[in-house]
């Protein structure tokens, strides 16, 4: 049973890295994120290939376990009406390679949409339909991942397509300052008939971050903000009454 969920979670993660790469001759449909699509029934939607389901926290880390995605009602609903289910991909290669403290091993492998480890989700509606696939890269991540975080919203973007995009750059807050002569605060989007697509991405030192320590002059590793959000949303899907969307919250 372990060797085929071992299969079947290898060849899933050759679909994730298909569905954000860009350039691919044959490529999934855009929707599909390890198996994970709009439109799935929670009630149909197997474990092979998943390691662990919870309810989410808006890309935060875990909350109550869940034995499926049948179980989506026990996740109290957002203010758009969804309820977020935490997910992970099957991990046992993970614990191996950290087992046996092989990075090398390990960085290839877990919870990855084109090589970024992520904290993913999916959002049902009350009826168990999935109507939403969120992705926020993991901040728990090794540092050198960690700082390139922010290139998750470049593969996103190019996967869908450059065209069609509205993107708006924001200004830097009192004390927020390059990394390296970069600053980026973006956030972009995208509307088509099947799908609502928002992309956020930061890569900034915040306030009292630097790249040395000012008293010693010594180099302090992790001293930046750098993540990507990805949300790819159902456009035909209408909140409940009285409802409060992302949108109307920003």
């Amino acid at each position: 049973m372990r060797a085929m969920r071992r299969a079947a979670a290898g060849t899933a993660l050759a679909l994730v890295a298909a569905v954000v790469g860009a350039g691919a001759q044959t490529r999934p449909d855009p929707g599909e994120i390890h198996g994970l699509r709009l439109g799935l029934d929670a009630r149909q939607i197997t474990l092979d290939g998943f390691g662990e389901l919870a309810c989410g926290s808006n890309g935060g880390p875990p909350r109550a376990a869940l034995d499926g995605f049948a179980d989506f009602a026990k996740c109290r609903a957002e203010p758009s009406g969804l309820h977020e289910v935490y997910v992970r991909f099957d991990d046992e290669e993970e614990y191996v390679g950290k087992a046996i403290d092989d990075d090398q091993h390990t960085r290839k492998i877990g919870t990855r949409i084109a090589g970024h480890p992520v904290i993913l989700s999916v959002l049902f509606d009350d009826a168990g339909v999935l109507r939403g696939i969120r992705a926020v890269t993991d901040p728990r991540a090794l540092p050198s991942e960690r700082r390139m975080a922010h290139l998750l919203r470049l593969a996103a973007i190019n996967h869908y397509g450059p065209e069609g995009w509205t993107c708006v750059d924001a200004a830097a807050a009192p004390g927020e300052t390059p990394v390296g002569g970069v600053f980026i605060k973006q956030r972009c989007r995208k509307t088509t008939p099947e799908r609502d697509i928002t992309v956020e991405a930061h890569f900034l030192r915040k306030p009292g971050q630097s790249e040395t320590d000012p008293a010693t002059g010594e180099y302090r590793a992790g001293q930046y903000e750098s993540w990507t959000r990805f949300e790819l949303m159902d456009p035909s899907y209408g909140p409940p009454a009285g409802a409060m969307t992302e949108e109307r919250r920003r």
